[in-house]
């Protein structure tokens, strides 16, 4: 399987967190997926940079990927916000052509070596790689000019801004007493679930789902037992058990549920909440506290977060200073 390589900056969609968020280099795995048909219309040339051209193809192709992600999470985007993304990625287009152009002022280069070995190291095999270019329905040539310009960027940013880029001890002793909740090991909650599914894309289907589900809270809110109203109505595997979960970490359980049940108090019963799923009820039956990490023991954790958000920031203060000194015209 592919392994995104987390040493290369790439400026990510809709964020527009320039160059700081860690993801796939070329391949997406998006697979054979529906592509999303687009409801603004792009001119050929969407910008251009010191004279240099800004073609709408990699905004239409990132677009219909994040249009496609959005829908099946359950949020598609209407036309305001398909715009608003339109222009992040323009944004994210024009910071990469800015670095590409410092990378060649400043004699940036990357050999055919170079690129054989990222490659190399990024792939399990030369079948995984041939499989990996033939699903996303590219040739090699178009991954190495990808993975070029991303290993470009990667040195300007390792040459002009990496070295600029301080933790003090102090930073991190801040940072530490601000967020101890966050280095309690072995925190485990234990909860319990209904869940009542949805047919992705069917209306009627969703408003069934949710008529359910909220004459099932109903029921809990006016005193009824969770489990039983679980066993009653959830449509899981977990009905038979009035939905308990078990105990679980942060990290081993489904965001949408570790995220409300890690917030939530004892005994605490959710607001109806939807995945693609379905809908959903959380209870959070029993909370166990784990012990908090030393300072020493998290030190190198907290730097390496620290050095992270400080470059996200360096980065994007970078590509403004880089944008004021450069001729920018936009045609969206």
């Amino acid at each position: 399987m592919f392994r995104p390589d987390k040493s290369i900056l790439w400026i990510s969609l809709i964020t527009a967190y320039a160059l700081t968020s860690n993801v796939v280099l070329v391949f997406a795995h998006s697979g054979h997926k529906h592509e999303e048909k687009l409801r603004v219309s792009l001119p050929d040339v969407v910008a251009k940079i010191n004279g240099e051209d800004i073609r709408s193809d990699n905004i239409t192709r990132e677009l219909k990927k994040a249009l496609t992600n959005y829908k099946d999470r359950g949020m598609p985007l209407s036309t305001e916000q398909e715009e608003i993304a339109v222009k992040k990625l323009i944004d994210n287009e024009i910071g990469r052509a800015l670095l590409l152009q410092k990378g060649k002022e400043i004699g940036a280069k990357i050999s055919a070596e170079m690129l054989d070995k990222k490659i190399k190291s990024s792939f399990e095999s030369n079948a995984v790689f041939e499989h990996e270019l033939k699903n996303n329905k590219m040739t090699i040539e178009q991954y190495k000019k990808q993975l070029k310009a991303e290993l470009l960027m990667q040195q300007v940013i390792d040459r002009e801004i990496k070295p600029n880029i301080k933790v003090s001890e102090s930073d991190i002793k801040s940072f530490y007493e601000k967020n101890k909740e966050n280095f309690i090991m072995g925190k485990k909650a234990r909860a319990s679930v209904i869940l009542i599914k949805a047919e992705r894309g069917d209306e009627k289907s969703k408003k069934l789902a949710r008529k359910k589900i909220e004459n099932a809270l109903e029921e809990i809110k006016n005193g009824a037992d969770f489990s039983a109203i679980a066993t009653k109505y959830s449509q899981d595997s977990l009905a038979s058990k009035g939905g308990d979960l078990g105990y679980f970490t942060k990290k081993q359980m489904f965001g949408a549920f570790s995220s409300r049940a890690f917030n939530m108090n004892v005994g605490e019963v959710s607001e109806i909440f939807k995945t693609v799923h379905g809908f959903h009820i959380l209870k959070l039956t029993d909370l166990k506290k784990g012990d908090t990490l030393s300072l020493d023991n998290a030190k190198e954790r907290i730097e390496r977060k620290l050095r992270k958000n400080k470059l996200g920031s360096a980065t994007l203060s970078y590509l403004e200073a880089l944008k004021q000194k450069s001729d920018i015209k936009m045609y969206f």
